[in-house]
């Protein structure tokens, strides 16, 4: 979802609002010239992180071959030939790769038609002027890591890898692949790039039964078309980026859709600075044998680098097409800095008619100095060929982007800027770091899946344009699987619908819990805890809609102004179970369920302490209502005059505030709450509503507090 950026003034500007993240003056840059990025470092976060069953690391030094370098042809035509430390395979057939290649290059460059096995069996390579394997052309290309092998390939190079992005010459992974690629076999692959990707394939990226660790500052997998990981032990760290990743949306030639990550089986643990997993298309997430994800991003991510995404501000009638817009990032030591390209990320508004261009970099901390220059476009910057630029300014941490004002001849001026989501509270990252992101849709159906996100849990975009022709759907659906989310924002966010009809959920932390235009949930346990509001249906596409109809359900959130439940529109509940435990505040504040339109309750049972805001009307079920009543921690019977139990829960602190609505109520039914046996609550429900209320009970309050939908 595109959205609409408020722009405010300070100095010449000071604050824009809007959603991504930290970067500032000194002398004129007189190095313009690549260097190597920031290393990464450790992060802290004031959200704890439990333990999760991780993989453990598989890399050991002692373990890298040090043997002669030999490729062994499985026939007569699979020949490798040799020119220098650089390897070429020009035919189809099986090769097997065996000991310490150093700074050199296997090449794979045969026919569309040909398919190509590499067999990995205790191999070593490295390379410090290009692709350590580089597959430029065939069909098919598997790297098969030989049972009980170890084997490592390691990219050297240094320097900016963004600023050659549109150069055929980059090849930017040490395992980089033109073609279909699948990476298999029951022995170890160590992969390493401190240049840019890790493993990446201009199409289709496939892994089976591996153990494999990749360690890269770009993303640790990229297919550009798909990643599809069907089992093995997967250890994914990307320092500055993401950890899987896919760039296609449209439909190829054989009609399949592009863009999908699907992770069906096996192990995977992802640490990433930005995204986690960041689709094309979709997120598909199933158990089929069995299927473990670990997901740490930001401050959760032990291996994530203090860098950070920013924003070159640019005004429309100052932006040209015709030039490409580089950040040049150095110190006052006179060492080689770091060109980054800035690219197009959004439009920014300011009142009804200004309108800027939003370009994103990437901004390592290790730099103290900022320049940004305007290159004739596809021109690689080499430090002379600008055509205007800014001088060097100190960066200023405390802001997030840079503002151009004006061009004049070969300089260019501006000042410092902030981008803010206006999150309200949230602790997310003014970047992406999302733990599952989809630009269509996330299906997860079965899995055993921990998230530790900086921003978002799971998140979905509705409403860009898609490369198939069609827009983001925005949806999200659980139907199995065991989910437990720590989040600095949202734990479960979807711009259109979310549909949870089975499996376990449990946002253990979050700003908001989970979050739609439109909310269906049909079944399975779920648990949330939000600061903010626990469920909330914000303003989209269509009208706000909260709709319970099986499955039991806790929301809890703290005293402030909280809301359990928050939606925009309208809460129905026709089934299943629902406790809500939100502060005590009624109306002005907290809530337990509050809303801009009506509570209907047709069915199951709704339990819900805290202040008072709405409470069901119309065609709803018998309701009873005490605001008078201490209820101390401790454990809860709802029972019928027979002895039936209707619903058992549990208190964590003292509520004053309750109102249940149960389809198990019956008129001239009597009906008891008790804590630990003993009761606290006996009435009869000698009427629909029974009970004393607090204020106007039906009023709606403050429900739309939440809508900020944000594509980010």
């Amino acid at each position: 979802m595109k959205l609409l950026y408020s722009f405010m003034s300070s100095v010449l500007a000071s604050a824009l609002l809007f959603a991504c993240a930290p970067v500032s003056t000194a002398e004129n840059a007189s190095a313009f010239s690549k260097s190597e990025t920031a290393s990464a470092v450790s992060a802290s976060s004031d959200l704890s992180r439990e333990d999760a069953p991780n993989l453990s690391d598989p890399a050991d030094p002692d373990k890298e071959s040090t043997s002669p370098f030999i490729i062994t042809g499985s026939s007569d035509d699979a020949v490798a030939e040799q020119d220098g430390s650089v390897y070429t395979i020009r035919t189809a057939g099986e090769y097997t790769i065996t000991g310490a290649l150093e700074d050199g290059q296997i090449i794979v460059n045969a026919g569309e038609e040909d398919d190509v096995k590499l067999i990995f069996s205790d191999v070593s390579i490295s390379c410090s002027f290009g692709a350590p394997v580089l597959i430029l052309s065939a069909s098919d290309v598997s790297i098969k890591a030989d049972t009980g092998t170890y084997n490592t390939v390691t990219d050297l190079r240094t320097g900016d890898a963004s600023a050659l992005e549109d150069s055929d010459e980059n090849y930017d992974a040490a395992i980089y692949s033109s073609c279909d690629l699948k990476i298999n076999g029951n022995g170890t692959l160590i992969v390493s790039s401190t240049y840019d990707n890790g493993i990446k394939s201009k199409d289709d990226l496939s892994i089976k039964k591996v153990t494999l660790k990749v360690t890269a500052s770009g993303n640790a997998l990229k297919g550009n078309d798909s990643v599809e990981i069907q089992s093995g032990e997967l250890l994914l760290i990307s320092t500055e980026s993401d950890g899987i990743k896919t760039v296609n949306s449209d439909v190829s030639s054989k009609g399949n859709q592009r863009g999908t990550v699907s992770i069906l089986g096996g192990q995977v643990d992802i640490y990433a600075a930005c995204d986690g997993i960041s689709a094309a298309y979709n997120v598909e997430i199933s158990e089929e044998d069995s299927c473990i994800v670990n997901i740490y991003t930001s401050s959760f991510s032990n291996e994530a680098s203090s860098v950070s995404e920013q924003y070159l501000i640019i005004p429309s009638s100052l932006y040209s097409e015709n030039y490409d817009y580089y950040a040049y990032l150095y110190n006052d030591d006179d060492t080689s800095g770091q060109w980054v390209k800035c690219t197009y990320e959004t439009m920014v508004y300011s009142g009804r008619n200004s309108v800027y261009y939003g370009l994103v970099y990437h901004a390592s901390s290790s730099y103290q100095n900022i320049l940004f220059a305007l290159i004739p476009a596809g021109t690689i910057p080499d430090g002379s060929n600008h055509t205007a630029s800014t001088g060097g300014d100190t960066r200023n941490n405390t802001m997030n982007g840079y503002l151009i004002t004006g061009i004049d001849g070969s300089s260019a001026s501006g000042d410092w800027v902030q981008l803010s989501s206006g999150s309200g509270g949230s602790g997310k990252t003014t970047y992406s770091s999302k733990g599952i992101k989809a630009e269509n849709e996330v299906l997860i159906s079965g899995g055993q899946i921990s998230i530790y996100s900086g921003d978002d849990g799971i998140h979905a975009n509705a409403g860009d344009p898609l490369d198939n022709g069609s827009y983001g759907v925005g949806d999200i659906t659980v139907s199995g699987g065991v989910l437990e989310i720590t989040s600095s924002d949202d734990g479960i966010h979807a711009d259109n619908k979310l549909l949870i009809s089975g499996g376990t959920v449990s946002v253990v932390d979050s700003h908001e819990g989970l979050e739609a235009n439109q909310m269906d949930l049909t079944g399975g346990t779920i648990s949330v805890y939000a600061d903010d509001d626990g469920l909330n249906a914000c303003s989209g596409s269509s009208s706000p809609l909260i709709r319970i109809m099986g499955g039991a359900i806790e929301v809890t959130t703290p005293s402030g102004d909280t809301d359990a439940v928050d939606s925009n529109g309208s809460f129905q509940m026709s089934g299943g179970t629902l406790l809500v435990r939100s502060g005590n505040s009624s109306g002005m504040m907290a809530g337990s369920i509050d809303v801009d339109g009506s509570v209907t309750v047709t069915g199951g049972t709704l339990v819900a302490f805290g202040g008072i805001c709405s409470v069901p009307s119309g065609n709803s079920v018998n309701l009873y209502i005490s605001s008078g009543t201490s209820f101390s921690a401790g454990s809860y019977i709802l029972s019928d005059s027979d002895g039936n139990t209707i619903f058992e829960f549990s208190l964590p602190s003292t509520y004053t505030s309750v109102w249940i609505a149960s389809d198990a109520f019956r008129l001239n039914g009597s009906y008891t709450l008790s804590k630990d046996g003993s009761p606290v609550l006996s009435w009869t429900q000698s009427s629909a509503s029974e009970g004393s209320s607090v204020g106007n009970s039906n009023r709606g309050g403050f429900g739309g507090r939440g809508g900020f939908g944000g594509r980010r």
